[in-house]
Formats: structure tokens, sequence, C-alpha cells
């Protein structure tokens, strides 16, 4: 099925390659590019990423082992990355994850029954002005509190996009 979809892709992946001089510059985006169609990384998403930059999978594969922000496997509808440095944790972000965690009904690199949302506990976001603080999706919610989070997931939960992928 992801190889259907990633055919689709081939037009952008040519326009995206078009900006480097070297094809294997091109890795990043091509990963983010099939990610946000297929929904993860898939060994043929590695393979198409492969093709098209020319470098072994071997390395492709490092690339999505290496960055966390690359799902090896299905995430929720919303993704949320929280925080867990050092600065975080000094604010009050162990308490505040350990509530989120409860809300949500999932642990790190859980998806929740209803697959509106997965968590994954990230090393740093290099937001620490924000601390304690979470993405969810492209968005930054930082100065968290446990009231805050609960504000954050019911609108999420409300919103009619709660069905889309953020």
């Amino acid at each position: 099925m992801s190889e259907f979809l990633l055919k689709s892709l081939d037009a952008e992946a040519e326009r995206i390659l078009s900006k480097y001089d070297q094809k294997k510059a091109a890795t990043l985006p091509l990963l983010h590019l099939a990610q946000d169609k297929v929904g993860y990384v898939t060994p043929e998403v590695e393979a198409w990423v492969s093709k098209w930059t020319e470098i072994p999978v071997v390395h492709v594969r490092e690339v999505v082992m290496f960055y966390s922000m690359y799902h090896k496997k299905p995430a929720g509808r919303h993704h949320i990355r929280f925080c867990t440095t050092t600065t975080c944790a000094l604010l009050g972000g162990d308490k505040i994850l350990n509530h989120l965690k409860k809300k949500i009904g999932i642990d790190n690199g859980g998806v929740s029954a209803d697959g509106k949302f997965s968590l994954e506990e990230a090393e740093c976001l290099c937001a620490c002005e924000m601390a304690p603080m979470m993405q969810v999706g492209d968005e930054y919610h930082g100065d968290l509190t446990e009231k805050k989070v609960d504000e954050i997931i019911d609108v999420i939960s409300r919103s009619p996009q709660a069905a889309e992928k953020s």
C-alpha cells in the first residue's frame, strides 16, 4: 500500500531534489514528505528515499533511527513529544508528564485506543525558555501546568480536526 502512496509523491520528490546540488542533501525533506503521506517510515519509505537520493538504504535507516522526529510505527493523529531534559524536569516536567499520561491513557511510545494521541518522551525540544514544554504536531506549548495540559488536550479532543492528523 505505501508503494502506491509513494508513487504519488514522485513529482514532489523531483521538486525537492531540484533545490539541492547533491541528491543526498534531500534525505530529510524526502523522509518528511513520505512520512506525512504514509504516516510513518516503513521499509518501503526507506527504499523510496534511497532511490531518490542514491544513497544506500542502510544509510537512510541510520538517519531514521538517529532523528526522533521520524516515526518507526504508526503514530496517533496528534503526536505529542514531551521534553524530559534537565530544564523541563527541574521545573516540574516529570509531574506534568505523569499527569498527561493519565489524561490520555498511554505511556511513552503508546498510541491511544481511539488512535487520537501518541506520546513520545523527547530528550530535548530546544525550547528551554518555555520549560516545561511539549510539542503537539508542529505546535510548541510551554510553561506547562497540569491545568494547561488539560486545556490543550481538551481543545484538541473537541476540535473538528480531531479526526485529522496533526
